[in-house]
């Protein structure tokens, strides 16, 4: 069989299989908002964060005059419904569709080639990452993307995400660097790339020589797409080797110290950081000489259902290989992963900002001195923590470090 005619056969198949996909997507758009709406009522989270917003009201204030942050594109009306469908249709024809596809073809047209073919798909896609190796510079971070991308307006309008800090944390970083520490991670740490834009102008001061890199997991950046989304957001390898080079270079750190550890420690209704034995964010700051910034994302431990079966088992795997894997239920739609209730809750993302603190500068800190610095930095974190708990409708809510 010729290579025009492999490629035809190929292409009628691929044709086909999305005709099918988009019939299908038609019908489930149809039904969709009603699904939305089903599952909001039904879920205990939801249902607690109606609780919780009534307790906002009534909660009183800060007396800290605070300015709050959002793009101006997501103040848009978007219907929630709307937002789900959307973006699922974005992960299923993006994500999941091409591979899916070809897959298909290679099947259905020449099986004797498939394998071959994958096979040559991830060893271009290795030397691609192997050559590229940006992660482990000072990355690739691209404000537009972050600031404009329309699945991300659409989630920060649908959840709602809001950034908030007084005028103080701005004067109080030290040549306008930082390394900020963000809590708690979450399940998946949606507030992460989605706050990547509003933090150009919460934080003006500290983007003008960059915008600050976050350390994230090796792992992300080997998976295609996924690669692009965490350069384009400002993440970097979280190696120490790495952190120190941008720190170096005169930039800011975002991190979230919790790692995968606090990811499978996600309970819904309960407030988990893993702190105690991560100190490493804080002998950075020793190093460098720069100040730390405490960050609570109120409302990211409630944004899909929790479950604990196989803890052990997926304990062992994020000690020995790194690999988080947390149970989870959410809404109708695919995000992060092709569950078909794998979509956030809609719970809003209130991000607070603590005012900023520069531990003792030194440039080989003993671990008495660490130890030091870090039970500081852990007292000002649960003082943060307790002062707005409150006020973002988490009264009795304790935090569990």
């Amino acid at each position: 069989m010729s290579f025009l005619a492999v490629t035809n056969r190929a292409c009628e198949h691929a044709r086909q299989l999305i005709l099918a996909l988009t019939a299908s997507l038609s019908r489930i758009a149809n039904v969709w908002h009603r699904c939305c709406q089903c599952s909001a009522v039904h879920s205990s989270c939801a249902l607690a964060a109606a609780a919780r917003d009534a307790v906002a009201a009534s909660a009183p204030q800060s007396s800290t005059q605070r300015q709050h942050f959002k793009m101006p594109q997501d103040a848009k009306g978007y219907s929630p419904a709307i937002t789900v469908l959307l973006v699922t249709l974005n992960y299923v024809f993006t994500i999941a569709a091409p591979p899916l596809l070809a897959l298909y073809a290679a099947a259905n047209v020449e099986p004797r080639y498939m394998y071959t073919a994958i096979a040559a798909s991830m060893i271009a896609w290795l030397a691609y990452v192997t050559i590229d190796n940006c992660e482990l510079k000072t990355g690739r971070p691209d404000e537009t993307f972050s600031k404009g991308h329309w699945v991300f307006a659409r989630l920060r309008e649908y959840f709602p995400l809001k950034l908030h800090r007084t005028d103080a944390v701005q004067s109080q970083l030290k040549d306008d660097q930082a390394i900020f520490a963000f809590f708690p991670h979450g399940v998946n740490s949606d507030f992460r790339v989605l706050m990547a834009g509003p933090m150009y102008d919460a934080f003006p001061k500290v983007h003008k020589r960059g915008a600050p890199r976050t350390l994230a997991a090796s792992i992300l950046f080997k998976i295609p797409g996924v690669r692009t989304v965490t350069l384009k957001t400002g993440c970097v390898d979280a190696g120490r080797k790495t952190a120190n080079r941008c720190l170096r270079q005169g930039l800011s750190l975002f991190l979230c110290p919790g790692g995968q550890d606090e990811q499978l420690e996600t309970i819904c209704g309960r407030e988990r950081v893993y702190l105690k034995s991560r100190k490493g964010f804080v002998r950075l700051a020793m190093i460098h000489n720069v100040p730390l910034v405490p960050a609570y994302c109120f409302g990211s431990s409630d944004l899909y259902r929790t479950y604990g079966a196989f803890y052990g088992a997926r304990r062992w795997l994020v000690r020995n290989l790194r690999i988080a894997l947390p149970l989870y239920s959410g809404d109708w739609g695919f995000f992060c992963y092709p569950t078909p209730k794998g979509f956030p809750l809609q719970v809003p993302q209130d991000i607070v900002f603590g005012d900023a603190w520069t531990p003792p500068h030194s440039k080989e800190p003993t671990r008495d001195e660490v130890d030091a610095a870090h039970a500081v930095f852990v007292e000002k974190l649960t003082q943060l923590f307790d002062a707005h708990k409150g006020e973002f409708g988490y009264p009795n809510r304790k935090l569990e470090i």
